[in-house]
């Protein structure tokens, strides 16, 4: 069976980023699209049952339109990409989850701040809940994200092995012929050997067939008069390097989840700059 993209839509302009994102991601891998609304009738606790009734029905009714509406903008700009369209009751996560189970999607893509989201925080509740829940890798778009480029990968290393696992599974997705680089951030002078650093590419090499790997890393300085936290530092890296996506390993012991402390959307409200592909290990 052919792979595919999922796209979640509530039909929100960071919607419309993160869809267009998932538009040139499938047309770059020849994947076909997926694009899901998920609505909730909120008819249990409103009154009576006729009154529930009334109320479940104009919202049904309201997806099925904006669903058509968004179908129309998105079959007129992309006409060459095999998509379907569908509206579903229910909770995001959990029929999302179902869907993705169902279709061989290989990629869930979510903007980083939909309408249902926390105004707060950079992913949003509903991104970030299937980011925690999600067996599938999720890529989350920033909201002003525009050009898209797909050659530079960029992954947050700790040397550690669930790291190879969500590269093994982001390249057979996509290709070995990407350019990888090696991030890591190093705390009061703690830098990692050479040799270890060369261990760790040759073992990528011949594992996973990527021929284009660098390293970089860069001290996190915390003093009184200096403070460049964790996200500024991964980000000032992206911009140096030119990086198109970032990848990131999250588990509750992860590095990616102690550099950013216990609650992740709160931690990086100043944002993301460019799509970063989550996998739960």
């Amino acid at each position: 069976m052919k792979n595919s993209i999922l796209i979640p839509t509530d039909f929100s302009e960071n919607a419309w980023v993160a869809t267009n994102y998932a538009a040139e991601l499938a047309n770059k891998f020849n994947f076909d699209l997926h694009i899901l609304h998920v609505y909730q009738t909120f008819g249990k606790i409103l009154g009576t049952a006729e009154f529930n009734e009334v109320v479940a029905k104009h919202n049904e009714d309201a997806a099925f339109s904006e669903m058509d509406k968004w179908e129309h903008k998105v079959k007129t700009k992309y006409p060459q990409l095999q998509i379907s369209f569908a509206c579903m009751e229910g909770n995001l996560t959990d029929t999302v989850l179902k869907v993705a189970e169902e279709n061989h999607v290989a990629f869930i893509v979510m903007g980083t701040k939909g309408e249902g989201g926390f105004k707060g925080y950079v992913l949003g509740s509903n991104t970030f809940e299937l980011i925690q829940h999600s067996p599938i890798g999720v890529i989350a778009v920033p909201q002003d994200y525009k050009e898209f480029k797909f050659q530079k990968v960029g992954i947050l290393t700790n040397f550690k092995n669930q790291e190879l696992e969500l590269l093994d599974s982001f390249i057979n997705r996509t290709s070995p012929g990407l350019e990888l680089i090696l991030l890591h951030v190093t705390e009061n002078g703690r830098n990692i050997d050479t040799e270890n650093i060369l261990f760790w590419q040759d073992r990528i090499v011949k594992q996973m067939g990527i021929n284009s790997i660098e390293y970089r890393s860069k001290e996190m300085i915390n003093r009184i008069d200096i403070n460049e936290p964790i996200p500024y530092i991964i980000n000032q890296m992206i911009a140096e390097e030119g990086i198109d996506i970032l990848l990131v390993t999250y588990t509750r012991k992860s590095f990616f989840a102690s550099l950013f402390s216990k609650d992740l959307a709160k931690t990086i409200a100043n944002g993301l700059s460019i799509p970063t592909y989550f996998l739960k290990n």
